[in-house]
């Protein structure tokens, strides 16, 4: 990458386009609006031609608009254009009453009530033709590219294609794959590519380089906050919608063993916790009167009764045959400090290597007594001071994250004043919400039930577990699950108020975040 203008980024880091969309929308919610970022970014976009070109008085530039986030930046880039003495024309791809992205229908009004650019939109696509141009810009789809490019875009490509003039595109040459760097058949043939916060992974791939150009990495106001701090955006993109063809079980299965004796509520808060969070199907495998206990309170919960009073060795065999059918197992919401129990879940978890598990309460206190390792696809969920028995040791709630993290080789969340989540790669988060209320019996057992529901949707529907942001993207909702029923209840709250509220919090984050952000 060449790296020739001042005020860009010298040593982007690079980002996936789930990381972009999710950081975006936390930055909405630390009260940065996506209407700055596009300004900051069309900003950006004029300051990286105009540091190519010189100045930009009578430049004739040409620029092709879409209807999302991207034909925004190219709007305000227009103006910004424009105001710097530059004759601008934008062809609008689609009608004005086919603006998608709210942000970009703003900056649309304040263009075509004014004079500084001509704006043109072409109802048969066969009209676009190359130009003569010192400048032209695709500002069409960038990270929105979706398989095959279609009309009008394919006839605006062309033109774009064909035209004399610096091509210039904003975040992804449109067409261009911003994960893989697959190339569609037309794809936009830029000269420089003025990205967004971030390299995106497609943009250096080998296939893409041509189509890319030189980049630029613009610096458009996402703090820092937004990145390691859980938020909205974590939610909203982290964890996949249900697809249109939805079949049942086909949005994650989960196996929750827990259970003993005097123990029958932390199995239901997980189990339940898990159906709260999309997963399709729930199994609980329990003793026998905690199994039916749970699923006559939750009919949703399917029952795998276990013979006796604790989960023992004679019960692996069958819980190894069942683990076969669900996505992510967890383990331990009351199973109890039996001896006897805490060498079947050793014995367990060693038999399910490579296996989503999610590593909970008593379970914990069983690994404390072992040395092993376990595997990427593993979380483990201590409070303060279940992470004490696992690091051996007193100490802050990062540094125990830090070194539990690498010592089992697995994800962490120690639950905090704020959470902290760290891989085993040193990469950790934070999460904020949450209220002292929630310091009561089964709260954990609640929060474990999200992240297994939430790690069961991502595996169910083929993507990678990705499991340090998901483990956030579920502290945040637990977190704000308890916020909200000590808002609706005052602070004498339990577990199974914050369970109630999953379903609340999700809902308010969809409606609060969704319109307008694509």
């Amino acid at each position: 990458m060449t790296q020739l203008c001042p005020g860009f980024i010298k040593d982007p880091q690079i980002l996936s386009i789930e990381d972009i969309r999710s950081y975006e929308i936390n930055n909405v919610s630390n009260g940065i609006p996506l209407l700055l970022l596009m300004e900051n970014a069309g900003r950006a976009v004029a300051d990286a031609i105009e540091c190519k070109i010189g100045d930009l008085k009578n430049k004739k530039i040409i620029v092709y608009a879409g209807k999302g986030g991207n034909g925004g930046d190219a709007l305000v880039a227009s103006k910004h254009l424009a105001l710097r003495g530059a004759d601008v024309t934008i062809y609008l791809l689609y009608d004005y009453n086919l603006v998608e992205h709210q942000d970009t229908l703003i900056n649309l009004k304040s263009l075509i009530n004014s004079k500084m650019v001509k704006i043109i939109h072409l109802d048969d696509p066969s009209q676009y033709k190359p130009q003569d141009a010192d400048v032209l810009i695709d500002g069409i789809l960038g990270i929105g590219v979706k398989g095959k490019l279609r009309e009008p875009i394919a006839s605006a490509l062309k033109a774009f294609n064909s035209s004399t003039g610096l091509r210039v595109a904003i975040d992804v040459p449109t067409g261009v794959d911003p994960e893989t760097g697959y190339v569609a058949e037309g794809s936009a043939i830029a000269d420089l590519t003025v990205t967004m916060h971030s390299l995106k992974p497609g943009l250096l791939k080998e296939d893409a380089k041509h189509y890319v150009g030189e980049i630029l990495v613009a610096e458009i106001g996402l703090l820092r906050d937004s990145e390691i701090f859980a938020g909205p955006g974590d939610v909203l993109f982290r964890i996949p919608k249900r697809p249109k063809n939805a079949i049942k079980g086909g949005n994650g299965k989960v196996l929750t063993i827990g259970g003993s004796y005097h123990y029958f509520g932390a199995p239901f808060y997980a189990s339940s916790a898990a159906l709260l969070s999309g997963a399709d199907l729930s199994f609980l495998a329990s003793p026998e009167k905690v199994a039916y206990s749970a699923a006559q309170n939750n009919p949703g919960i399917i029952p795998f009764p276990l013979d006796g009073d604790y989960l023992n060795k004679d019960h692996i065999p069958l819980l190894l045959e069942e683990a076969k059918r669900v996505d992510v197992i967890a383990i331990g919401p009351g199973l109890g400090s039996k001896e006897e129990t805490k060498e079947t879940v050793i014995t367990l978890v060693s038999s399910l290597k490579g296996k989503p598990i999610v590593i909970d309460a008593d379970a914990l206190k069983a690994l404390a007594d072992v040395d092993i390792k376990l595997w990427d696809d593993v979380v483990l969920t201590p409070h303060r001071g279940e992470a004490a028995l696992l690091a051996k040791r007193e100490g802050d709630p990062e540094d125990l994250a830090r070194e539990i993290s690498k010592k089992y080789n697995a994800t962490v969340i120690v639950k905090a004043p704020i959470d902290v989540i760290c891989s085993p790669n040193g990469k950790c988060r934070y999460n904020k919400t949450g209220h002292p209320a929630m310091a009561v019996g089964g709260t954990g057992d609640v929060l474990t039930g999200i992240i297994s529901g939430f790690l069961a949707r991502r595996i169910a529907l083929l993507k990678d577990t990705n499991a340090l942001n998901v483990v956030a993207s579920s502290a945040y909702v637990s977190g704000k699950a308890g916020e909200m029923a000590v808002k609706n209840k005052g602070q004498n709250i339990t577990a199974l108020d914050v369970l109630n509220n999953i379903q609340n919090v999700l809902k308010e984050i969809d409606e609060e975040y969704t319109h307008g952000s694509g």
